[in-house]
């Protein structure tokens, strides 16, 4: 039991989830047997006081919870070491003795009931199999028999083609190139010419072989870029790593620059073959929705864990949305050589940005583009954010 803990210290509760109906699910049928109803409500009563807008809580004093939930300390605390032993919740203290309470997401029904711990633990509490059996059944779902059936789908290339926006900067949304995406996603590319682009490269110089993903990497970039054999060719002897091997970051960077040699730093946007030209959702969703590790993964790969601490602190303190805030911390990175100033910083700039009416993510992506073609690259005094170094 934690006997330094104070009831007046203050919480804020961070996620970077939604429960969908299949979590609940679980939550209740898996966890809850094995972590008892004290740790389910304390999980639950976290998700509820979170703002729908922002996944973060307001501050608050455990007192005050405790009085809103009719909660002993010693019973608060030992449901708390629950969802933290059972891997739902992870717990920071910071200096003040404030705690900062990240709620982790459930397992799935199907690896929950094979992890060879919490499965078995279980297994073993509901005491008899026919219970586990039906309760495994619970959450199977049946799988259809395809044989008599021909997969028709279309790949991604069929549906949608590449064209130049030039309302769009593309060194804007560099980053979103590349990162992994939809593994129902397929482009096939026909119009390029695996098999040659084959014959021209080194493959002793692929770690790993020629695989499948190795494939789809080259296909994907020359669809997205719209580059040919002899450009990939070129692209894939100039990402060789200082240890003698392909490395796909290199190969994405040097795409970046020969794209925006080739396209006057327009961006690729995705134009629907039979109808209306693909708006910009899919880029508003991730920024609503990313996590901070894979924010950073994506646009600074080496980051350090203190560079972790500092989003959470900006999703804290900062009273803005999520996806503005995650516009911000890209543009940061970007400006900074992907490192990350003190709180203060976007604490000012934050000020900036709201004096200025930019409240939503949209905002946030024209503001920060805009922004950029406004102070030049002459402005040695002050930051593109409007504001002098913090």
């Amino acid at each position: 039991m934690d006997k330094t803990f104070n009831a007046d210290s203050k919480f804020n509760i961070i996620s970077n989830f939604n429960l969908a109906t299949d979590d609940l699910s679980t939550l209740t049928l898996l966890y809850a047997p094995l972590m008892g109803s004290d740790a389910y409500l304390l999980y639950m009563s976290f998700q509820a006081l979170l703002e729908r807008n922002n996944l973060k809580s307001e501050t608050l004093t455990h007192k005050e919870f405790f009085k809103i939930y009719s909660l002993k300390t010693n019973d608060f605390i030992k449901a708390r070491l629950k969802l933290e032993g059972i891997g739902l919740l992870i717990t920071y203290l910071d200096d003040n003795n404030d705690y900062v309470y990240i709620i982790c997401p459930p397992m799935t029904p199907r690896n929950f009931l094979k992890d060879a711990t919490l499965g078995l633990y279980l297994y073993a509490k509901l005491e008899d199999e026919e219970s586990f059996k039906k309760l495994y059944s619970h959450f199977k779902i049946e799988k259809i028999d395809k044989n008599n059936y021909k997969n028709i789908t279309k790949s991604f290339d069929e549906v949608f083609e590449s064209r130049i926006d030039n309302e769009i900067t593309y060194n804007k949304f560099s980053y979103i190139l590349g990162r992994k995406g939809n593994m129902n996603i397929k482009i096939t590319h026909s119009n390029f010419d695996f098999d040659r682009f084959l014959k021209n490269i080194d493959t002793a110089l692929l770690e790993t072989g020629v695989t499948s993903n190795f494939k789809q990497q080259i296909i994907n970039l020359a669809f997205v870029y719209g580059f040919d054999e002899a450009q990939m060719i070129g692209l894939f002897n100039d990402s060789i790593n200082k240890s003698g091997y392909y490395d796909y970051r290199l190969l994405k960077r040097k795409a970046n620059i020969l794209f925006k040699y080739n396209r006057n730093m327009n961006a690729p946007v995705l134009e629907d073959k039979q109808v209306d030209r693909v708006k910009n959702d899919d880029l508003v969703n991730w920024l609503e929705q990313v996590s901070p590790q894979e924010l950073l993964s994506t646009y600074s790969p080496n980051f350090s864990e203190h560079m972790l601490d500092i989003i959470s602190d900006i999703y804290t303190n900062i009273d803005l949305p999520r996806g503005v805030l995650n516009v911000m911390i890209i543009k940061t990175l970007n400006d900074k050589d992907g490192d990350l100033p003190t709180i203060k910083y976007f604490e000012k700039m934050s000020n900036t940005w709201i004096k200025d009416g930019v409240l939503s993510t949209i905002d946030a992506i024209k503001y920060s583009t805009n922004l950029r073609d406004a102070v030049g690259d002459n402005n040695n005094n002050k930051d593109e954010g409007g504001f002098e170094e913090a």
